[in-house]
């Protein structure tokens, strides 16, 4: 289990949504420095943790564990998406072109 990573979805999501960590430690009845922590990678959180978290941040489990899961390669299509959503078609095509440079390179190094 990768509790930074699982802490960073955590952090990223909450800001996302523009909820504070006082604002989400309401929500899931987990204190504030505990919240912190679980971000930070300092403390493990529990099942019944992600659980709230995932329910107050309206997103799945698999999203704040995907990084611990296999099978998880629709979770990252779906953030790559939500991130292009609102760009421009010029900017999507560059985009898109920078993608295929950055594939072609990891499969030529990966070769190697």
């Amino acid at each position: 289990m990768d509790y930074k990573m699982l802490g960073k979805r955590l952090k990223e999501m909450r800001k996302k949504r523009k909820m504070s960590q006082q604002e989400l430690s309401y929500e899931i009845e987990y204190s504030i420095p505990h919240i912190s922590h679980v971000e930070n990678g300092m403390t493990k959180a529990s099942l019944e943790f992600v659980v709230k978290a995932a329910n107050a941040l309206h997103t799945t489990t698999d999203r704040l564990l995907c990084d611990s899961l296999e099978g998880t390669e629709s979770i990252y299509v779906t953030e790559v998406s939500e991130e292009l959503k609102d760009m421009d078609p010029a900017t999507l095509k560059i985009i898109r072109r920078m993608v295929r440079d950055m594939k072609d390179n990891l499969e030529e190094n990966m070769q190697s």
